[in-house]
């Protein structure tokens, strides 16, 4: 649905909700839930179904065969090289990432999987269904994945030197490149997730069990 209300709505959701994030950070939690009330309840008010919403299973297996090689570079590779790349030439860099962790407060993998899995999934509903699902009609699916991509990036924005924090924010983007390519091909929310969490998942076992 092409319509200059819906364009209207989502830029005002992007701006509250990156804007609470940025400048309201102990409310941060509240704002990254927005972007899903309002995808839940403007959902209903238009009677959109879960297939609009990206949950396409009768279609998983089909879109993941088309995605598998994304897939793979965005869950396995990427997070991979990143990791061994920063163990060699930027160890600042996953110290700083490694500040963010939950190990330190004493969280299991057990509890750590599920509560990745479900942010993970609020993640993709926001970044891939509606900030790029919604903006690719008005300018093109390539800048829609580039705006959506510098959201999530500067959503994940943690206070660092420069060199940090530029390395950060730009392995962030580019993760979400990946992610946001993958939605495209298919608009399955469903095989996005995965390789999100899968790469996640794939990205803190190297460094909790490689440092």
């Amino acid at each position: 649905m092409k319509s200059k209300r819906i364009l209207v709505e989502t830029i005002l959701v992007m701006v509250l909700t990156l804007g609470g994030m940025l400048f309201v950070p102990q409310a941060k939690a509240i704002f990254a839930l927005l972007p899903i009330a309002y995808l839940l309840i403007e959902g209903r008010m238009r009677k959109r179904t879960w297939e609009e919403l990206g949950f396409k299973f009768r279609t998983l297996w089909q879109d993941l065969r088309a995605n598998w090689l994304w897939f793979v570079l965005a869950g396995l590779v990427s997070q991979s090289l990143t990791v061994f790349w920063a163990r060699a030439y930027f160890p600042e860099y996953i110290q700083h990432v490694q500040a963010r962790l939950p190990f330190k407060d004493g969280m299991s993998w057990a509890i750590l999987i599920p509560v990745l899995a479900i942010s993970i999934l609020g993640e993709e509903l926001t970044y891939r269904t509606l900030f790029q699902g919604r903006l690719s009609p008005f300018i093109g699916i390539p800048a829609a994945i580039l705006v959506t991509s510098c959201f999530f990036g500067l959503a994940h924005y943690a206070a660092g030197p420069a060199a940090i924090l530029v390395a950060d924010l730009g392995l962030i983007f580019v993760d979400s490149l990946l992610y946001g390519l993958i939605y495209s091909r298919g608009n399955n929310v469903i095989v996005a997730w995965g390789a999100h969490l899968l790469g996640d998942i794939v990205g803190l076992a190297l460094l909790v069990y490689l440092f």
